[in-house]
């Protein structure tokens, strides 16, 4: 049985929509637990310089993860490629902003940051899955 043309259109339109939303939803859990950060970052007496790439990357990470976990549930299945592609789109949002305001960025940093957005964002596609 041959599909419609508009049957087509309506597959990816759901995916597109849940991946928008979920990276919506990464962008302001990234910014809250930023803020979290920088606060208890101000009230410490000593800022430790070595920790705070470490930081970035972990905020980062659970931004991901809770952009794949909105997804997955806004979209109801395909939660691992769902993820996925919230943690890919989120990565390319904050990679654009590190660019845009010239911070510096080694290669190694980079490659990391993808792959922990890319785990943090499947595995949260997949947990968002399994909550009924």
């Amino acid at each position: 049985m041959r599909k419609k043309r508009g049957a087509e259109k309506k597959e990816w339109e759901p995916a597109l929509r849940a991946v928008l939303l979920g990276t919506a939803a990464g962008a302001a859990a990234v910014l809250l637990l930023l803020l979290f950060a920088a606060y208890a970052f101000v009230s410490m007496k000593q800022i430790p310089q070595n920790a705070v790439p470490a930081v970035v990357v972990l905020v980062s990470g659970l931004g991901a993860l809770g952009a794949g976990f909105a997804a997955a549930r806004i979209g109801k299945r395909r939660g691992l490629p769902l993820g996925a592609a919230c943690g890919l789109l989120l990565f390319l949002l904050l990679a654009a902003a590190g660019v845009a305001t010239g911070s510096g960025v080694t290669p190694a940093g980079f490659v990391t940051r993808l792959l922990v957005m890319l785990l943090a964002g499947s595995v949260g596609g997949y947990a968002g899955i399994g909550r009924k």
